[in-house]
């Protein structure tokens, strides 16, 4: 198939007017100006008129789960309370529920941009309820082993167990420990262990408050007295931050997207840098939580690959990477669209070991696009980042999705 366009958007090589795309099985081929792109005889050219062709968008971090939970939860400046709310609202659904939030979050993150999505998964079992998915989904299981009487050895080969007979996950899964103040540093290390050991993702909420940090580093703040008094074994506190536990624990490295990551010393920003790990950015759950300006500048002078996520419907009103990258720019109004794009599909497709083969668009790259009005826009970038719109057309490994 050849797919033409007004704007070809590769994001690795500058934008290409009258641009083309030729795509084989699973694959794009040639890319260059539709004069360019040769036409093999029998072959399907799909005129796009007047669009913007980009690689799909990469969501690095989402709950497909918690689709069901849209409007059900409020903030009120409290992230215990929040906490606490989320489990009370997770009881309230069944599996069948979960299934069908789960494909339901998968359209709209299709209609939105997105063709590939790590999804943090609550529910292991609801995965065989869950129908062919429109988008390249890995499936990082969540790990929680707080007051449970399983021990970290048990939760871990109960899930390899799970993994390794379900062979169409090949490739398509990770770990997933919940959060520091929820998985032991048992848990932690055997998941890291083993993601390594598979050549899979290990993914964690990590320094997503200030709470959280005062809870170890300091053993005080609301977090650390919440837990006092629910009878969690505070031995782990007053000692480390929660990201310098995790570089003990062995959990940081080139396999590891550290999930938020809003509370972090100069110190947790080096650990970071020096070991490869991936940050992710969710800027509207950011602002639902009323966080502030996030410290993304400096983890930008360090070098440190930054991607996006939507994170789930429980702190978002939208599973819409354009609307990330909106509030992203938002934030930062001199951040160009190009470097916007950029941590929406390369930077994310760095983080999960696919750097060449997703987010751009190259020969050999995997044929995962999405096309956008023009409109009145004269810079194709922009045109991408804040399109308003459900995509015009989405492809994924070859395979049309949209349009």
């Amino acid at each position: 198939m050849i797919l033409r366009a007004k704007h070809v958007v590769p994001v690795a090589t500058p934008p290409i007017e009258d641009g083309a795309v030729a795509v084989r099985g699973e694959q794009i081929v040639a890319v260059g100006r539709s004069s360019e792109v040769p036409v093999e005889a029998g072959e399907e050219v799909r005129d796009l008129g007047d669009a913007v062709l980009a690689p799909g968008l990469i969501n690095a971090h989402c709950h497909l789960d918690y689709t069901c939970l849209r409007g059900e939860l409020d903030w009120h400046g409290s992230f215990v309370e929040w906490l606490l709310k989320i489990v009370a609202a997770k009881k309230l659904h069944s599996e069948d529920n979960y299934a069908q939030a789960i494909a339901r979050g998968a359209e709209e993150l299709v209609d939105y941009g997105a063709t590939t999505v790590v999804n943090v998964a609550a529910f292991p079992r609801v995965f065989d309820l869950v129908p062919g998915l429109p988008l390249r989904t890995i499936w990082c299981f969540e790990l929680i082993d707080l007051f449970q009487q399983a021990s970290p050895e048990e939760m871990v080969r109960k899930l390899e167990g799970f993994i390794d007979a379900r062979p169409q996950l090949a490739g398509r899964y990770g770990f997933s420990p919940h959060a520091p103040y929820t998985a032991s540093g048992g848990l932690y290390m055997l998941s890291a262990r083993a993601a390594a050991a598979r050549g899979v993702l290990v993914t964690t909420h990590v320094g997503e408050t200030q709470d959280e940090d005062d809870m170890f580093r300091r053993g005080s703040g609301p977090m650390y007295d919440y837990f006092t008094r629910a009878g969690r074994n505070m031995a782990d506190c007053k000692q480390l931050g929660p990201v310098q536990m995790l570089a003990e624990w062995g959990v940081l490295g080139t396999n590891c997207l550290a999930v938020h990551a809003n509370s972090l010393t100069p110190h947790d920003m080096k650990l970071i840098q020096k070991t490869g790990t991936h940050v992710v950015h969710c800027p509207k759950s950011h602002r639902y939580f009323n966080r502030g300006v996030p410290i993304l500048s400096a983890l930008w002078e360090l070098g440190v690959n930054i991607c996006l996520g939507t994170d789930s419907l429980a702190s978002n009103n939208s599973l819409n990477m354009f609307a990330e990258m909106q509030a992203l720019a938002h934030v930062y109004p001199r951040l160009p669209a190009d470097q916007i794009l950029e941590m929406a599909t390369r930077n994310g497709a760095a983080a999960l070991g696919l750097a060449g083969k997703l987010g751009e668009i190259t020969p050999g790259a995997l044929a995962d696009l999405i096309a956008v009005p023009t409109g009145d826009v004269v810079d194709p970038y922009e045109a991408v980042v804040y399109a308003e719109k459900s995509v015009l057309f989405a492809m994924v490994g070859g395979k049309v999705v949209r349009g």
